[in-house]
């Protein structure tokens, strides 16, 4: 009854998702392998090895997959993994540090009746990975139908997920009861998905597997990083990323102007989280005195150096992170939840952001708890503490061992997540 409902909803909407899908299809980031959207993922029938399908949607849950299909692929090396994302960001991740992992990588089908039974009847899958909030009712419904099992790894939901979810939790119940089982990162969001519907004899805390991430990230050492951006040899560097607004920008640009005033040869490498941004933050710059150089066109020639500088390159962020010797991340200080602060805190830094961090709630406030990790508001907030970090290197130093040492405790989630499907593999 309720997936007739559900379906019903999606007719009856059909006018609006699909002036919205039309747009990417058309002009859009959807153009590319667009077919795909509509279950003909590029995959051949399987033969003689079973295969377990892997989704995560974008940058960050694919991030958060990555260590979990390594260990996937070392120790179920007769299994194949397909691996899908929505975004085109996300695939453009997953197949650049999952290429050996990874036997087929396809785009998420929309959830429509003929989208998902044309995706699972190429794909065939013992086993469905949704990586933390993917929840989608005919996919789950149609691998229940085909014998499959389900599994949500990394699981959490949201604070409006959570305040919001009562009004349909029939339909969460609905979807979480076929749900075989469910790897949280937090009691918290265990005890939001029972809230929900599920069985909590199907849920266990795993923890979050961005731990096990960050660390694994592949480095160029700082003095790499110095030489690649032209940055005088021994200035302090602020890095700063994923700026996901105009506003949060100024707010890093105002808090720039008020160290340089104390530190005038700080210099400041500037991340968004999305490159089209790259020219709007570059007219900031301009309009403030500044001449900044675009990731791209850099080094520059001996013996000259940048001293503010944009990333308009992909895929870099989490290794650059280690040139810094403060670093502020984006995505909180404007209402959007937050941004990754398992990636500068596994270099060791000192990280700074805002107060909206609803979506990494629990690695905010192990970081404020730990005292490497410092919740700010303002411009005024923000240099004051990038000032008192820089002028007391045995501060920072002592950051630095506090940092590693949360993350290395909390390293190990992945393995746990990769013990859990294969207790709950289809029997062969």
């Amino acid at each position: 009854m309720i997936r007739t409902l559900y379906n019903l909803g999606l007719l009856l909407t059909t006018p609006l998702w699909s002036v919205y899908v039309a747009q990417r299809v058309l002009w859009g980031n959807w153009r590319d392998r667009w077919r795909e959207r509509f279950g003909a993922v590029p995959v051949p029938l399987p033969t003689d090895k079973p295969r377990i399908w892997i989704h995560g949607v974008s940058v960050g849950e694919t991030l958060a997959a990555q260590p979990v299909v390594k260990l996937l692929r070392e120790q179920l090396p007769h299994y194949e993994l397909v691996f899908s994302t929505t975004t085109p960001t996300g695939q453009q991740i997953a197949r650049s540090t999952l290429r050996n992992s990874v036997d087929y990588f396809i785009y998420f089908p929309l959830d429509l009746p003929f989208a998902v039974r044309r995706a699972l009847s190429r794909v065939q899958p013992q086993v469905l990975i949704l990586f933390e909030t993917e929840l989608w009712l005919n996919l789950i419904s149609e691998q229940k139908r085909r014998g499959g099992r389900v599994i949500i790894l990394n699981g959490r939901i949201s604070d409006r997920t959570a305040h919001y979810g009562a009004r349909l939790r029939a339909l969460y119940t609905y979807m979480l009861r076929q749900v075989d089982f469910i790897g949280v990162q937090s009691p918290v969001d265990a005890a939001r998905f029972i809230a929900l519907g599920a069985s909590p004899a199907r849920i266990e805390v795993c923890g979050n597997t961005k731990f096990d991430q960050a660390l694994s990230a592949a480095d160029r050492s700082p003095a790499e990083w110095r030489a690649t951006l032209s940055l005088p040899e021994n200035a302090p560097v602020i890095v700063v990323g994923s700026t996901r607004t105009p506003e949060e920008e100024v707010l890093v640009v105002d808090a720039y102007q008020q160290v340089l005033q104390s530190l005038p040869d700080t210099c400041l490498v500037i991340a968004p989280r999305h490159l089209e941004r790259v020219e709007a933050i570059e007219q900031l710059l301009r309009a403030r005195g500044f001449q900044p150089r675009r990731r791209s066109t850099l080094p520059l020639p001996t013996n000259q150096h940048a001293q503010v500088v944009i990333v308009d390159t992909f895929g870099e962020l989490a290794s650059l992170y280690s040139v810094a010797d403060v670093a502020v991340v984006g995505g909180a200080f404007a209402p959007l939840g937050g941004q990754n602060l398992f990636q500068p805190l596994a270099h060791g830094k000192p990280v700074f952001f805002g107060p909206h961090t609803h979506n990494f709630r629990d690695i905010a406030q192990l970081a404020k708890a730990a005292g490497v990790g410092f919740e700010v508001q303002t411009a005024q907030q923000l240099a004051e503490g990038i000032l008192r970090l820089l002028h007391d290197p045995k501060l920072r130093e002592h950051i630095t061992q506090q940092a590693l040492e949360l993350v290395r405790q909390h390293q190990g989630a992945a393995a746990r997540c990769v013990a859990l499907v294969q207790r709950w593999l289809a029997p062969q």
